[in-house]
């Protein structure tokens, strides 16, 4: 009688908690377009023009934008603007502008200077060739390479005569957060024009380099205080509650169905 109310207990307890967490942040997603590009935007998301990039990230509430306020539910949300962003950036295609660049400057180490000085490079994880919505792409990931202790996913490619930058950065520690998301977002990666006078001109690069190499500016400027808000070895502060709430639940929910299966045996 007691082993049947522990399962029981364990697996309506589990499964209770699990979908509390799966309710704290719906898993929707919405569709961004702009003039050159398409994609799925994760749900409560939002995008600005930041100069020439697009800026996407958690958006904040109306009430605690601005100075807004220093309620916990404020202080939340913009916790959650600087654990991930997507930056989209386009411009015309230049004599830098290629598929064989891109993986030649994405499987280069690329020198970082924190705020406190500090010099490092970035580490690659992975470089490749891959098709998306039946258009190639290239797709390169690094640590480190435009904000400490942040992953950055770069996805670029040409068409006509457009070049479009897209990337994926999230903090180490909130990645396996966003990961899902972010393949969302990937997957759904549409091409919407071809020719550089269909774009309005203050959404398109113009600097002569290649594609991307202002894209940490632009990180930093949307992180802003983002460095100080953990150490330099990108391990202070508490891991997402949320994330850990729904493994526990998981957890849970299998130890309840696990002592279920051993009552029956």
């Amino acid at each position: 009688m007691f082993t049947s109310i522990v399962r029981l207990f364990l697996c309506s307890f589990g499964f209770t908690i699990l979908l509390q967490a799966v309710s704290l942040e719906p898993a929707e997603a919405k569709l961004f377009r702009n003039k050159y590009i398409s994609f799925q935007l994760p749900n409560k998301w939002a995008c600005y023009l930041d100069n020439t990039a697009w800026i996407c990230r958690h958006a904040l509430s109306k009430k605690c934008q601005g100075k807004g306020s220093s309620s916990k539910e404020c202080q939340t949300q913009r916790k959650k603007t600087k654990e991930a962003i997507i930056i989209l950036a386009a411009k015309e295609v230049g004599p830098k502008d290629t598929f064989k660049e891109y993986i030649t400057h994405l499987k280069t180490p690329r020198p970082i200077v924190t705020k406190k000085g500090r010099r490092s490079k970035s580490q690659i994880k992975h470089v490749k060739r891959v098709k998306i919505q039946g258009h190639g792409w290239i797709d390169g990931m690094h640590l480190s390479s435009e904000i400490p202790h942040y992953f950055t996913r770069y996805l670029a490619t040409i068409k006509g005569n457009i070049a479009v930058l897209v990337t994926f950065s999230a903090h180490k520690l909130y990645y396996t957060k966003y990961s899902a998301d972010f393949y969302k977002a990937i997957k759904s990666l549409r091409v919407l024009a071809t020719k550089s006078q269909t774009i309005a001109k203050r959404e398109l690069h113009t600097g002569k380099g290649i594609l991307g190499d202002n894209i940490g500016a632009h990180l930093d400027a949307a992180l802003d205080d983002a460095n100080e808000d953990y150490d330099m070895d990108g391990t202070q502060g508490n891991s997402d509650f949320e994330f850990y709430l729904m493994l526990g639940a998981i957890l849970m929910a299998l130890a309840g169905v696990v002592v279920w299966f051993r009552g029956r045996a």
